[in-house]
């Protein structure tokens, strides 16, 4: 048992039934095991983690479960001392039952928790702050009593009384050192001395005289235990006639006389910390009360977040009976610029990456070479088979063929025009070759797509049916396909006309359709640095429902491939690193499964650097490994988009919810549209993020292993890693490879027994996304 002024605590072993009248405020937490609590004539069963609050004049009966042992721990808080922080004490009562029953406070009970491990901690410290942090703590633990938990109901005050009792209280807490008795209070408030008596009898169910007896001592405990004045002159400078009468109410109190009570808290301030430990936990072992506080500690301070009355609350209803739809992901396409470089043991090490962890079903390549090959030109020279003409090809293809990928070719009909005969020839001897040497299934997962130079289609549509009509005559299982002609920003399309032609003419000959959505054009040419961003939030969205619109009027039903696409980041290198932007495009590629047949992705920093180093846009796009394979949230996107399974049981604005043989996948995600400029003020960050309290009904009964993967800034963001190493203008290898390793979403386990609903809390910092796997313990 640990005594204070101001509060009690004790930590017990429930080894037989216990009941007892509640003299003041008690906050009671189970530690280990689980008991039945009855109060108000209602039984609960508490378990380890629950919290049950139980208001001063209550009967409460403990019970205890015969299958495990039970221990707990009882915080009660001195009436006088709650009152003096909040005047209304006596006419409120707080109500908080086990978890299960407290639909919308998780994040309330897990801060009450916290607050009540830091204090009890802060006990078994030698901190020399140590009293500051009781005040705080237990100041706090009051706050969020009254700030969540009071209960609202009707009862027989009135507001006009309330606000009477405050002034006393007040009036009291201001001239208790004067001595002030039941008369001088009578005159200050316009009341007989009989009738203030039965008021404040009967709003605190204290009497006057020993109320303000109780306030007086309560003030006194400093001077009597941080000065050396005697008993006499504390007892006259604290209000009371005498020191006879001081001593005698605060034995009442604390059971000791006020000389022994100094005393034996100034020699305990100097026994070791181990002795006091092992006085104070005499109920238990010192490591039964230690690692649950600690593990109450962590679990309600995840990470570094604002204050828990500020933290923006959602609160998520979600039940399995909603929805019952198959969850579908279509073809991810990973552009990696030139043939050639698929040569490459790195690239090809990222791609079985992706692969493995992701899924891919296309290799994008803007062009078979920079220059003929040497092997081609020894083989037309010689003329003899002994000299292969694609030896140097032969073992890309190989890979192809083991990873069973198809190549996305993007050919831009400009440099096919430009192309000579000799090239264009050297180009169908090679389709031939992969036809010849791998059959027809591989070329049959080729598709190849012509891109038109801005809207200059009437020009090179003959080299489009020139294309179209070569490949078809090497295989027609080779798909033939076009960009549709929308420029960026798609929305100030002035030339229907082309429009028209395209879907009227060149569709009509394609196999498939793609298109791509860049919405940081906005930030070129612009007069004002924050432009309206409104249209450019969701722009990539907007283009594909206007595709798609465009599409169904001209009865066009052809698969659709987002090729190249973005979210907006702004055209700075600093907006572009420090924008995390995780939650978007998350929400970006549940959509997009929805609307299109693929997407696309850069495989690297360094491919698309090098592909786009003449285009006029100068940020960052959709890669997905840095420098050293370092993985880019884009990455992790995917992988936590790709990782669902089986059917979707519930969808919403911030949540999507599966299930497969038994599996339960709740991802959530805390979308934030924002102007890039802002993405490196650490302030407007943290006051973006939220806590979800999720209510998720109807799960079918079991004992579950619970995985919680978090993807934010901090776990997963590689520029936030680096950031780490700012005052470094270099990195060496070994440190760089630290970053990359170091550089992943967070993972936590726990086991817990469902029945029916699961209550849980997760803190989502700005753009972040937690995923929660519930999966059956057999």
């Amino acid at each position: 048992m640990i005594v204070n002024e101001n509060y009690q605590i004790d930590y017990r072993q429930l080894q037989v039934e216990e009941s007892a009248f509640c003299k003041e405020t008690t906050i009671l937490i189970v530690l280990q095991g689980s008991m039945g609590i009855t109060l108000e004539e209602s039984t609960d069963q508490v378990s380890s983690g629950e919290i049950v609050v139980i208001n001063t004049g209550e009967y409460f009966l403990l019970t205890p479960n015969t299958a495990a042992n039970c221990s707990y721990l009882r915080l009660s808080i001195n009436s006088v001392f709650f009152a003096a922080q909040f005047p209304a004490f006596f006419y409120t009562h707080f109500e908080c039952r086990p978890i299960q029953k407290e639909h919308g406070k998780m994040h309330a009970i897990a801060a009450l928790r916290r607050q009540v491990a830091e204090l009890c901690l802060v006990e078994f410290s030698d901190d020399p702050s140590k009293r500051l942090k009781i005040t705080l703590f237990l100041t706090q633990i009051i706050l969020s009593l009254v700030h969540h938990f009071q209960k609202e109901e009707v009862t027989d005050y009135h507001p006009s009384d309330n606000q009477k009792l405050r002034e006393i209280l007040e009036f009291i807490e201001e001239h208790y050192h004067e001595g002030i008795l039941l008369a001088d209070v009578a005159d200050q408030f316009f009341m007989s001395e009989s009738s203030l008596s039965k008021f404040f009898k009967k709003e605190t169910g204290d009497y006057f005289s020993h109320y303000v007896r109780t306030v007086c001592v309560k003030h006194s405990l400093s001077e009597l235990l941080y000065t050396k004045k005697s008993i006499e002159q504390i007892a006259l400078d604290n209000g009371f006639s005498n020191s006879k009468t001081y001593r005698q109410h605060f034995k009442k109190i604390f059971n000791d006389s006020p000389t022994s009570y100094r005393s034996s808290h100034i020699t305990e301030a100097k026994i070791p910390q181990k002795s006091k430990q092992t006085v104070k936990a005499t109920e238990l072992q010192i490591k039964e009360i230690l690692v649950p506080l600690y593990s109450y500690m962590q679990m309600g301070l995840e990470e570094s977040r604002p204050s828990e009355l500020t933290l923006k609350t959602k609160q998520l209803y979600i039940t399995t009976e909603q929805i019952e739809s198959e969850y579908v992901k279509k073809d991810v396409i990973i552009h990696v610029g030139s043939w050639e470089v698929l040569g490459s043991k790195k690239i090809q090490r990222e791609i079985l990456d992706i692969k493995k962890q992701i899924g891919i079903k296309y290799i994008s390549v803007q062009s078979l070479f920079t220059q003929i090959p040497l092997s081609v030109q020894i083989h037309q020279e010689a003329g003899m088979n002994s000299f292969p003409a694609f030896e140097q090809w032969d073992y890309i293809l190989a890979f192809l063929e083991e990873t069973q990928l198809g190549i996305f070719f993007q050919l831009s009909l400009v440099e096919f025009k430009q192309l000579s005969v000799r090239v264009k020839e050297i180009c169908r001897k090679f389709f031939r070759h992969v036809q010849n040497k791998f059959g027809t299934k591989m070329t049959e997962q080729w598709k190849v797509n012509c891109l038109f130079k801005d809207q200059a289609l009437v020009e090179y549509y003959p080299e489009f049916l020139e294309v179209k009509k070569s490949l078809f005559e090497i295989s027609s299982k080779i798909a033939v396909g076009a960009e549709i002609p929308l420029t960026d920003p798609f929305f100030e399309q002035k030339n229907p006309e082309q429009i028209r032609f395209f879907c009227e003419t060149i569709a009509k000959k394609c196999d498939f359709l793609s298109f791509s959505a860049e919405p940081n054009y906005v930030f070129q040419n612009l007069d004002s640095t924050f432009p309206d961003l409104k249209n450019y939030h969701q722009y990539v969205l907007n283009k594909t429902l206007y595709i798609k619109h465009l599409l169904k009027e001209y009865e066009l039903q052809l698969p659709l491939y987002l090729t190249e696409w973005n979210t907006l980041t702004g055209m700075t290198r600093n907006s572009n690193g420090t924008f995390f932007r995780g939650a978007i495009i998350l929400k970006d590629l549940l959509v997009l499964d929805t609307l299109v047949d693929g997407f696309g992705f850069w495989l690297n920093i360094e491919l698309f650097e090098k592909q786009t180093q003449d285009r006029p846009l100068k940020n960052d796009g959709l890669e997905l490994f840095h420098f050293y394979s370092g993985k880019r949230p884009v990455y992790f996107c995917l992988w936590l988009a790709r990782r669902m399974a089986g059917l979707v049981l519930a969808q919403g604005e911030e949540y999507l919810l599966t299930y497969l043989d038994g599996k339960y996948q709740l991802l959530l995600f805390n979308t934030n549209y924002f102007d890039p400029h802002l993405s490196s003020e650490e302030a407007f960050l943290k006051s973006q993020a939220v806590a979800f309290e999720i209510e998720l009904a109807n799960i079918k009964p079991a004992n579950y292993q619970i995985k919680q993967i978090d993807f934010n800034r901090h776990n997963g963001a590689l520029f936030y890693t680096y950031e780490e190493f700012r005052n470094a203008d270099t990195l060496d290898l070994e440190t760089q490879e630290y970053v990359v390793e170091g550089t992943r979403p967070k993972i936590k386990v726990f086991d817990t027994q469902i029945n029916d609903l699961f209550n849980y809390y997760a803190m989502l910092d700005t753009n972040g996304i937690v995923l929660l796997e519930l999966t059956p313990i057999l």
